[in-house]
This record gives structure tokens, C-alpha cells and sequence, in this order.
């Protein structure tokens, strides 16, 4: 759900798609941002694109290391060839779509004022969560009372603007909704100085439904725009581009597992996984860096199918097939059953 949502604010540079739940709250925003930075950091590359960016032994009298660097050059070498010969490319990063085709680039904004609008209100009640969302929570302190009677104002200051955003009526009536029931839950917690869990979880259910239509309208918006402008730089170019067409989609962790966008290409370019044309770029929210991450797809696709017969063997673990046997027989061998 939205939760995961795609996070889509700005947080230790990860691009606004990605924080469709936003708190506004300055305490929440730090603790978020320590936790999107500590998935980054587990991020780690395997197979030969980890040990590509491993920093080299210094013996340098070993022969087989110095073997070994001559061919982390060559493969450095390999995937500097291989994307000064890719076809045309699309990007999406964060809020707009990049194509870069014949040396030229253009850029198109997929996110337009109404998405940012559904997404800003959904995020409401999801900060009012985060707020008590915790299990030692007791009393309110006279400190936190006031953080949470600024974060109401905000929101009053945000329903005055509503009419504004280009709602119509049902969709006015939802988010004035949405904002109505977080208020009244803020204004009970700060009256009682306490939140019971119970009345948490309550209100979170209760309020699901109107979130997801906010997410539904979103995700159509989205889409609707994505169409649009893929459709129009398809129709420029020539059948042998389009099946030469590589798509980068910079993702973050938690919603990289059916990405809205990267669902659309899979559909469209009939790709049934990524990683083939389709390449997620998880935590590499860098162009230069996504676009290195393709390139080693691009390698790497290229001799699975010339060593294995696979273009995706090494898009996984090359030790993995010995390793499940090993484990499996021998390391950690069931004991038959009794």
C-alpha cells in the first residue's frame, strides 16, 4: 500500500517519488532518514561487478593479482564500450523520464500537480501515525505537545489551500475528509497528553480506505502522463530503436517490488523480469551510477548467454547453484526424520 509506499519526499537525496508519506514532522523525517540511509549502506554489489569496485591488493608481486587487476581494466574497459553503443535510452528519475537517444536528451515531468497534491494530503494521517507509533510511548511531554500543535497548524494552513489544487468535488470532499479525522485524532491526543495503542491501530484502519482511493487516482495520474510521453517519443523513432530501447528506473528498497513504472515498461516492451532491457536501480539515485549499473547488465547478460547458455545467470549470484548444494548436502545436512 501507499505506506511503502513510495516514499516520495527528499531524503538524504533519494528523489520525491519515493516518499508518498511525508510527515512534516522534523523528528520522524530524521528517523526516516537514518533508516533509508542504513538500507543504502547494505546495499552491496555481488559477482564481478563487487569485485570490480574492491579496491586491489597491494602485493603487487603476486602474479595472479596482478593478473586480476588487468582484468578488472578490461572489464572497466568492456562496460565503457558497451554504453557508447547502447541504442536509445529512457531513465525515470524520481519525478520525470529522461530520454536520451541520438546524443540528444529530453525530459518530461511524469508527476503533475494533482499527483503532487493527492500525495501531499495522504501523507497527513500517515505522519499522525508515525507520531505515537511507538511502544514505550506514555505520557505526552509539554515539549512534544507543542511540536504536535505546530504540525496541526500546518495542516489547518494546508485545508485552507484545497480548493485551489484542482480537485473535483468528490476529491475535494476525500481529502477534506482525510484531514477532518486526522485533526480530530490530534486534537484527542494532545487533550488526553496520551495515545493508546489500540486507538492508533484503529485509527489507521479506518482511515485505509480513503488513503488507497488517493493512491488509485494517483497512480492513474502517473501512469496517464508515463503514456503519454513514452507514446510520443515511440512514434519518433524507427522499429529497430524501439527494439533496442534500454529502460533505467532509479527505485528505491521498498517499493522496487512491483514499481509502478517498471510494471508499465514490463507490459509494454514484454519483458516478463527485469533485468534484461528493463534494469532497476536501486539506492543509485546518481545517473552516472545507474548508468554504470546498466552497463554491467549489459556485460554480464552478454557472457551468461556466451558461458551458460543464460542471459541472466549472472544477474545472481554465481556461487549460488554450488553453494545450495553444499549447504544443502553437506554443511548443513538434514538428519532424516525419526
Amino acid at each position: 500500500m501507499f505506506l511503502n509506499m513510495k516514499i516520495f519526499s527528499c531524503v538524504s537525496g533519494i528523489p520525491q517519488r519515493y516518499f508518498f508519506m511525508r510527515t512534516g514532522h522534523h523528528k520522524v523525517l530524521r528517523l526516516i532518514a537514518v533508516f533509508l540511509m542504513g538500507l543504502t549502506a547494505l546495499i552491496t554489489g555481488k559477482q564481478v561487478a563487487a569485485e570490480i569496485n574492491v579496491p586491489a591488493p597491494q602485493n603487487e608481486t603476486d602474479p595472479l593479482v596482478t593478473l586480476n587487476n588487468a582484468f578488472r581494466g578490461e572489464y572497466s574497459r568492456a562496460k565503457t564500450e558497451a554504453l557508447s553503443k547502447i541504442g536509445p535510452l529512457m531513465i525515470v528519475e524520481g519525478t520525470k523520464i529522461v530520454l536520451v537517444r541520438n546524443g540528444e536528451r529530453s525530459e518530461s515531468e511524469i508527476q503533475p500537480p494533482i499527483y503532487q497534491a493527492l500525495k501531499a494530503v495522504a501523507h497527513i494521517p500517515f505522519a499522525v501515525f508515525l507520531m505515537f507509533d511507538q511502544p514505550d510511548l506514555g505520557e505526552l511531554t509539554e515539549e512534544r505537545i507543542v511540536e504536535l500543535r505546530d504540525y496541526r497548524k500546518l495542516i489547518v494552513d494546508a485545508r485552507s489551500s484545497l480548493t485551489d489544487r484542482g480537485f473535483s468535488d468528490s476529491q475535494l470532499q476525500r481529502q477534506q475528509k482525510i484531514i477532518d479525522d486526522s485533526l480530530t485524532f490530534l486534537d484527542a491526543a494532545i487533550e488526553n497528553r496520551q495515545v493508546q495503542k489500540t486507538a492508533l491501530d484503529d485509527f489507521a484502519r479506518q482511515m485505509a480506505p480513503v488513503l488507497l482511493e488517493n493512491v488509485d487516482e494517483a497512480a492513474r495520474v502517473e501512469l496517464d502522463a508515463l503514456h503519454s510521453h513514452v507514446t510520443e517519443w515511440r512514434d519518433q523513432m524507427t522499429p529497430d530503436e524501439w527494439k533496442a530501447l534500454h529502460v533505467v528506473v532509479m527505485v528505491a528498497h521498498m517499493p522496487r517490488d512491483e514499481e509502478l513504472t517498471v510494471q508499465y515498461f514490463q507490459r509494454l516492451l514484454d519483458e516478463p523480469i527485469e533485468g534484461h532491457r528493463i534494469i532497476c536501480a536501486e539506492g543509485l539515485w546518481e545517473e552516472p551510477r545507474a548508468l554504470d549499473l546498466l552497463a554491467t547488465h549489459l556485460i554480464d547478460g552478454s557472457a551468461g548467454v556466451a558461458f551458460f547458455g543464460e542471459f541472466m545467470r549472472m544477474h545472481r549470484d554465481l556461487l549460488a547453484d554450488a553453494a545450495r548444494a553444499y549447504i544443502q548436502n553437506v554443511l548443513l545436512k538434514s538428519k532424516p526424520k525419526q
